[in-house]
């Protein structure tokens, strides 16, 4: 809608007012190659700022950004949601719908935006990455463009908030073997992908009480 097209830029123009994003790509052909292209970018999660931020960043390529249904569906804050380009996914049970809605957006030439930890990073550490970027990725053949988000959201003053984006990680799945399983080793590379993004920015600009771990490479 109109509307939402509006309340985009205004969130976008928020964001960078705000948080200043520092957007980094260790490949920067790949900026522009992106462009028309289906892509599932996939990200650390530390902030409920993480999802604004990155489709902020990224609004570019229109990515859809998937959310916990108990926000998108919360009054006030829902309804600004839903104006945004956002999928709701509901985390209690076995939620199909989303799955197939966003395989069908990258069949059309769209990209998403997942957090595959499946929610904030508590335990003072990037959890482990949950199947279903990854399984996006291996049955339609989209490549997962990992990222790492790297800050405190400090609003206005105080160090800006940075992004390093990685390397595309190509899909293409033997055709001896199933989705499902190709997709937990596309969701292993991806974190370990993350993880290291983060422990270059974490070299680079210093160790944040974000996560009790390290992610520097020894």
């Amino acid at each position: 809608s109109l509307w939402g097209k509006v309340f985009q830029r205004l969130i976008t123009f928020t964001a960078y007012f705000l948080f200043r994003p520092k957007v980094m790509w260790e490949d920067k052909a790949l900026k522009k190659q992106l462009k028309g292209s289906a892509a599932v970018f996939v990200a650390n999660h530390t902030h409920h700022f993480d999802g604004a931020l990155t489709g902020a960043i990224l609004g570019r390529y229109k990515p859809y950004v998937l959310v916990s249904k108990n926000w998108y569906d919360k009054k006030g804050v829902g309804t600004m949601i839903r104006w945004c380009r956002c999928l709701p996914i509901d985390l209690s049970g076995a939620d199909a719908q989303w799955y197939m809605t966003a395989e069908q957006y990258l069949k059309n030439g769209g990209s998403m935006m997942i957090f595959p930890e499946g929610g904030i990073a508590r335990g003072g550490k990037i959890e482990q990455f949950k199947s279903g970027a990854a399984l996006l990725s291996a049955s339609t053949g989209t490549p997962i463009i990992p990222m790492a988000i790297y800050g405190e959201y400090n609003a206005v003053i105080g160090k800006r908030q940075k992004i390093l984006i990685g390397k595309a990680i190509e899909s293409a799945c033997p055709e001896d073997m199933r989705h499902s399983k190709y997709a937990k080793q596309l969701a292993a590379q991806a974190e370990a992908e993350v993880k290291r993004l983060y422990g270059v920015l974490e070299q680079r600009y210093g160790k944040l009480p974000v996560y009790e771990e390290s992610y520097i490479e020894q």
